[in-house]
């Protein structure tokens, strides 16, 4: 374990309260074990008798016999490579997407933290001037513009606005909302961001927010509530509280600042109470049923770090 990784965690620890992040670390960083796999052009020989095959020098007779067939004979591989132009450079074998990931990991992880927050800032000022607009002049557009691109509702997506799957969870109109959610991510995010890296901890909070609003899109239209939207980063949020607490569950958390209360208990409690006001179907200006995606979203993501399940 580096010593950057080393230093996030203790401060991690001093700020959670007895933080036990240590616990659940290994599962991360521990290599993935090489096997071996027998050659499928030789299923019937042993790997011994192969390889002394293999290095064995080839006699006078093979040695011209494959002089003469590649004086001969045209292989695609050697033609493609041929005809490949001097000035043309070799293909990454790892691709655009790895070295976009690279260049992603590479950046501090300050930029992460505070990018996510200037994103819901930016577009939660867009939904001030958006409102302000509407309400003096009586000019809509910004209002619709927003509506159409940072909520998400079956309307949206029946339109082939897909993004709003992720947009939405960068979105807030009211400031008791963006500040809850930025309160809790300004304390939560900085230990997950630093046990992911920028990479796994982008597609944690991304992946959360998707499978928030995929959740609310499905329970509201199982409901009949076909006209529903919603949007904010809760979900989002949510997916990382999650992650922690199946990392540390034993951390203690202090809910209003006061009640100490174990981080496993917390999520499980918050789980309950979405689901309950959901199967209710109070119809309030919660969206429950995308809180309970975002908790399912951040165990789905540790599942898959911590057991390779998908």
């Amino acid at each position: 374990m580096n010593s950057v990784l080393t230093t996030s965690l203790r401060n991690a620890s001093r700020t959670y309260r007895g933080n036990s992040l240590s616990q659940g670390l290994f599962c991360f960083v521990r290599p993935k074990p090489i096997v071996w796999r027998r050659p499928t052009t030789t299923p019937s020989r042993s790997f011994t008798a192969s390889f002394t095959e293999q290095s064995r020098p080839p006699s006078l007779v093979q040695f011209l016999a494959s002089r003469f067939l590649q004086a001969t004979h045209r292989s695609g591989a050697v033609s493609s490579s041929r005809s490949r132009s001097p000035f043309t450079p070799p293909p990454d074998p790892q691709g655009p997407w790895r070295r976009f990931i690279r260049w992603l990991d590479s950046l501090p992880s300050n930029a992460i933290f505070w990018g996510v927050l200037v994103i819901n800032g930016a577009v939660f000022a867009s939904w001030q001037l958006a409102t302000a607009l509407y309400q003096s002049s009586g000019s809509r557009d910004l209002y619709i513009l927003m509506n159409e691109n940072f909520t998400v509702s079956m309307r949206n997506i029946r339109s082939g606005r897909i993004w709003t799957l992720v947009t939405s969870a960068f979105s807030h109109a009211g400031i008791g909302h963006i500040l809850v959610n930025a309160f809790t991510y300004y304390f939560m995010a900085p230990p997950v961001l630093a046990l992911l890296g920028n990479s796994g901890f982008l597609a944690l909070y991304l992946g959360g927010g998707m499978v928030s609003s995929l959740t609310s899109l499905w329970w509201n239209s199982y409901k009949g509530n076909q006209f529903y939207s919603s949007h904010g980063a809760s979900g989002a949020v949510y997916s990382v509280i999650t992650f922690f607490a199946c990392v540390a569950p034993n951390t203690q958390f202090a809910i209003f600042g006061i009640i100490p209360c174990p981080a496993w208990l917390f999520v499980s409690g918050i789980f309950v109470w979405d689901a309950y006001e959901s199967m209710r179907d109070s119809r309030t200006q919660v969206d429950n049923a995308g809180h309970v995606g975002g908790i399912i979203g951040g165990i789905g993501y540790y599942l898959r770090k911590r057991f390779r399940i998908f």
